[in-house]
């Protein structure tokens, strides 16, 4: 396995970043916009027309941080939007709280986890920072 170039993000204030290749733009938080969906899962937040796409809002932070989730009210400000031809076909984008930069990793750089939603734990710098694959997230909306 190559290096990967991996998107860095937080929600609150845990690091997680993402493969930039499953990404296909960030953008400005748009909330104010999405429409709930009834009986949809607690970590889709809804639906919103976007570049002329539907578009399924989900908040990660029901899956990654589901002790947390209810609880701490921190502003999410960003928007990732996934690459359709990545995913399963349908556009989604996650709510944030910020969007930090792209990096190369280093597959050496990279602690295993034995966890379906984890790729590893990434050491940067002077930091972890959780890698993530997005689609087990999005394979059950």
């Amino acid at each position: 396995m190559g290096s990967h170039q991996v998107l860095e993000f937080t929600l609150g204030w845990k690091q997680y970043c993402i493969d930039i290749e499953y990404i296909a733009e960030v953008v400005s938080s748009l909330r104010e916009d999405v429409s709930s969906i009834p009986d949809s899962p607690p970590h889709v937040e809804g639906e919103l027309d976007f570049r002329g796409e539907t578009t399924r809002i989900i908040d990660p932070r029901a899956r990654l941080l589901p002790e947390e989730y209810e609880a701490n009210g921190i502003s999410q400000d960003r928007m990732i939007v996934f690459d359709t031809e990545m995913m399963t076909g349908e556009r989604s984008g996650w709510m944030v709280t910020d969007v930090l930069r792209i990096v190369t990793i280093d597959p050496e750089s990279v602690e295993a986890v034995d966890e379906e939603i984890i790729n590893g734990i990434v050491a940067l710098e002077d930091e972890q920072v959780v890698w993530i694959d997005p689609g087990t997230i999005l394979d059950e909306t």
